[in-house]
């Protein structure tokens, strides 16, 4: 029987709008399952925009979260499938904290990129329990976001790259936004040795050309 206090403190600690911790299950010594429960009962059509509550189809599974003290967290997810009593149209919910298809959390992925810039992919992946290819999917959606949100204010840019290992020959250049601490860009596989090189003209040339996409802005030169 779960205990409502720890209910109610994970629920808390969780912070996802909408959804409360309905259970608990302790997988092993160190990993932690939460069950979680959306407390909204309606959803909103995308095909007509009306409201309805007839449930489809439910699709549970696991999706691997921050973690909480020393426990790995999963989440047990049920995104809903509903039908609408009014075009009748099938459609899914939208989770505000986990894409679709994805088995990480949205923060997590966050987590897992500030990791990243301050070691490698190796040791980042090892440390969240996530493997290569599903830092390279998070590097690939960073890059997606970055190229649509364009940044404002742009006062203090920083260079950083991305190693498999520090010292090894696969890495990308990273722009970031000191001030905000956020990446704003991803350059590609080729820029970080023209980087090191001030001698070379076309390695300053991508990092422009990269300023220039990401800032909306001219070459004028």
């Amino acid at each position: 029987m779960p205990s409502n206090s720890l209910l109610y403190f994970i629920t808390n600690i969780i912070k996802f709008e909408g959804f409360k911790a309905k259970n608990y299950h302790f997988i092993t010594d160190d990993e932690l399952l939460i069950e979680l429960e959306n407390k909204e009962k309606l959803a909103i059509c995308p095909h007509c925009n009306k409201q309805t509550d007839k449930i489809h189809q439910s699709h549970r599974y696991r999706v691997r979260d921050i973690p909480i003290s020393s426990y790995d967290v999963f989440l047990l997810v049920n995104r809903r499938q509903f039908r609408c009593k009014n075009c009748r149209k099938v459609f899914s919910e939208e989770l505000s904290f986990v894409k679709k298809r994805r088995t990480y959390t949205k923060r997590l992925a966050e987590k897992v990129v500030k990791e990243v810039l301050e070691t490698d992919v190796v040791n980042a992946g090892k440390r969240n329990r996530i493997t290569p290819a599903e830092i390279d999917t998070i590097l690939k959606e960073l890059e997606a976001d970055c190229l649509q949100e364009k940044p404002t204010d742009l006062k203090k840019l920083g260079i950083d790259e991305i190693t498999q290992l520090k010292g090894g020959k696969s890495y990308a250049a990273v722009l970031v936004d000191l001030e905000k601490r956020k990446p704003i860009a991803l350059l590609e596989k080729s820029a970080p040795p023209a980087l090191r090189s001030p001698q070379r003209k076309d390695g300053a040339r991508r990092v422009i050309n990269s300023l220039l996409i990401v800032t909306g802005g001219s070459d004028r030169q």
